[in-house]
């Protein structure tokens, strides 16, 4: 059995449901032949970098932008004009993805981003297009742009999902809600009072893992200084690759019985998450179905406009999260949960009892059990 699974690195979420999905497979079917390609590694670097900036720019640069363009591109015409791109460039852009297709022969492919059902639907009923083609959602909400005809099956991450996908004339039969897939890590128990003393951290004062700043040049630093504001509290700032905002943090004032940990990029995302009580990020589909999977409620900073505006309304209607849309409303809102343990309660329950750690599980099991086209 051939598995081929395919993302497009236009966003950290797509490239890393594949690592999950990759990761589960190998434990799931030692023995089945699996591979984990990016789509655009096949291009050319000025059709990548163009590809896969766009949004990443926009996004970060000018989200209300974005979030225009998001809706925009939720249209049926819209829909039209972007696929006729794709095909104008397919030729050229993608024959070497064509060509390891030939070459690695798979039973079923699996996409995390919806760019290959695009490029493969002018080629159905080749005879080399004798697989099956499945979509995973990676947000909480299905664009239009998911909506491809030529899929076999769809994974989703809520029932609001595959109505969209239905609104689109995708046949709800085709539409699994399996929630979105996560690396095994997030699957585990851990136990909190080693984890707390693996990390220097007291077990009994409230932690809050931050990974994002919400407003401006300021944001982690800032977002830091404010949440040090309510201590005693422990802080775990996350600044991934950006060494320059990892030493800012550092450098910011800690209260006496309260703590800072400044960090760059961490690879055990996850040991951080089992010691936190909340979780002060941006909604990405990743980070949210992890947050949830951990019990872990999030606090979403002024959410970009599109699918993590969508993803943070969604989880906020499940009682797991909190939207500040601005400072004013974050420092209301990490006072009121900060100070309330009923609510730190009720939404960590919530977390649970909505999240789907096994969800890669479950896709992989609708896929490989399917019968070769």
């Amino acid at each position: 059995m051939r598995l081929l699974i395919i993302s497009a690195s236009a966003g950290y979420g797509h490239v890393r449901a594949a690592q999950a999905l990759e990761a589960w497979a190998r434990e799931l079917y030692p023995d089945a032949e699996v591979r984990n390609v990016d789509i655009l590694d096949f291009t050319a670097a000025i059709y990548r970098k163009a590809y896969a900036a766009s949004y990443l720019k926009l996004a970060d640069r000018a989200p209300e932008l974005w979030g225009y363009l998001f809706n925009k591109g939720d249209r049926p015409k819209a829909q039209k004009r972007q696929a006729a791109i794709i095909r104008a460039f397919d030729r050229i852009e993608f024959a070497g993805f064509r060509a390891m297709l030939r070459e690695f022969a798979p039973d079923h492919l699996l996409c995390t981003h919806f760019l290959p059902a695009q490029i493969l639907r002018p080629y159905e009923g080749k005879d080399w297009v004798n697989f099956s083609l499945n979509l995973c959602v990676t947000d909480y909400v299905a664009h239009g742009f998911w909506a491809q005809p030529n899929a076999a099956q769809f994974f989703v991450g809520s029932g609001e999902a595959r109505e969209e996908l239905a609104d689109k004339g995708i046949d709800r039969g085709r539409v699994s809600v399996t929630g979105i897939p996560i690396m095994p890590q997030f699957s585990r128990e851990y136990d909190r009072d080693a984890l707390c003393a693996k990390f220097g951290l007291d077990p009994a004062v409230p932690t809050v893992l931050a990974m994002s700043g919400g407003w401006g040049a300021a944001g982690l630093p800032a977002l830091v200084e404010t949440i040090l504001g309510f201590g005693p509290v422990q802080v775990i700032a996350i600044a991934g690759r950006n060494e320059r905002m990892r030493e800012q943090v550092a450098k910011v004032p800690t209260p006496t019985g309260s703590r800072c940990l400044a960090l760059g990029f961490v690879d055990n995302i996850h040991e951080y998450m089992a010691v936190s009580g909340l979780c002060v990020t941006k909604s990405g589909g990743l980070t949210t179905a992890e947050c949830l999977a951990m019990g872990l409620p999030m606090l979403v900073p002024n959410p970009i406009p599109g699918q993590e505006a969508r993803n943070a309304e969604y989880v906020t209607e499940l009682g797991a999260a909190m939207i500040a849309r601005s400072p004013g409303a974050l420092r209301h809102k990490l006072a009121r949960f900060l100070g309330d343990d009923e609510l730190r309660a009720r939404m960590q329950a919530s977390a649970r009892a909505h999240s789907t750690p096994r969800a890669a599980v479950d896709i992989l099991r609708r896929v490989m059990e399917m019968q070769r086209r």
